[in-house]
């Protein structure tokens, strides 16, 4: 039987697992009817649109592609899996979405500029400096200036990580 199961598999260009496959396919296909959902099963597919786990998809990668989206990913610091899955939910949105720990740093950057910003509204009320006053508005210049040339380079390595790790990937 094992025999002419594997020739009746290869008439039709299978391997043995390809043509079980094919069977096993037919056979429920054809007996669609008898399909069993448990109740919460069943409340998935509707609320989701879907079974579960119909987001899950696998991919194989051309020869040295693996490697390539493992040194990518580590270069943003994220899983290859992350990785991947962001690089394909940016292309089918037409997006550019960066991973949470790279968006984070932006907002800190962007909190210590609001934060360095109130300070300098202190000194614009207009009113008669005295020397501690001029002292004090001197050191404050020199932190916002440390400050935003820090965030500055902060946000444009993130940036620079981004636009680098995404180009790489659509060359």
């Amino acid at each position: 039987m094992k025999a002419r199961f594997a020739a009746l598999a290869a008439r039709h260009g299978l391997t043995e697992s390809g043509l079980v496959a094919k069977l096993v396919g037919e056979v429920l296909r054809g007996n669609a009817s008898a399909k069993v959902d448990s109740p919460r099963v069943a409340s998935e597919r509707v609320a989701g649109g879907g079974a579960r786990g119909e987001d899950r998809l696998t991919v194989r990668l051309r020869q040295g592609d693996r490697g390539r989206a493992e040194d990518l990913a580590e270069a943003r610091g994220i899983k290859p899996a992350t990785y991947l899955t962001l690089l394909i939910h940016n292309h089918v949105n037409a997006t550019d979405v960066l991973p949470s720990h790279e968006l984070d740093a932006l907002k800190a950057s962007t909190a210590h500029m609001a934060a360095l910003g109130r300070e300098l509204r202190k000194f614009a009320v207009p009113n008669s400096p005295d020397a501690d006053d001029l002292s004090t508005l001197r050191d404050l210049l020199e932190h916002v200036g440390h400050e935003v040339a820090s965030a500055r380079e902060a946000s444009s390595a993130v940036v620079k990580r981004n636009l680098q790790s995404w180009e790489g990937a659509h060359a």
